[in-house]
């Protein structure tokens, strides 16, 4: 089993090679321990790191909550009505670290979070929004279904 320090040094050294890290980092009063973006041509992710005691209901609306009022308006569209022209997607990930048990009410907000939102028919790209929750005490690894694609690799991560 590996303890919340261990795996925020893991993602950060994963998360390091490719992408700029900017550690802390401050959204509406919600401090992430790190914010990690990757830039290639025209595709983008933005990625938000989260240690916790114990994940709860209110981390996951705050970040929702930031989602639609800081991230997408501000980081994805610059403020913009449409993002940049050749944009081609922009990922979110918010992850999160928490040191108990996540309880199955969380388990299931993650499970069904859903975030997609497409500009001018497409035309300017998407971004998607995804969320992996690391669960220390049992071991686990909670995604939303836009984040499966990166089971694997966390899985890796956790062990």
């Amino acid at each position: 089993m590996i303890d919340s320090e261990a795996l925020l040094a893991r993602l950060l050294e994963y998360y390091s090679k490719d992408y700029d890290l900017t550690a802390p980092y401050e959204i509406n009063d919600t401090i992430y321990d790190t914010y990690a973006v990757y830039r290639h041509f025209n595709c983008f992710e933005h990625a938000f790191i989260r240690s916790t005691l114990t994940l709860s209901r209110g981390d996951i609306i705050r970040f929702q909550k930031n989602l639609t009022t800081y991230i997408e308006p501000s980081l994805v569209r610059l403020g913009n009505d449409f993002p940049n022209p050749g944009h081609m997607y922009t990922y979110v990930t918010g992850l999160f670290i928490s040191e108990r048990r996540v309880r199955d009410e969380v388990r299931r907000m993650i499970r069904h979070f859903r975030y997609h939102r497409g500009y001018g028919f497409f035309n300017r790209g998407y971004c998607q929004a995804r969320i992996a929750a690391f669960d220390t005490e049992t071991g686990s690894l909670i995604c939303s279904p836009a984040a499966r694609d990166l089971m694997l690799e966390y899985q890796r991560i956790l062990k």
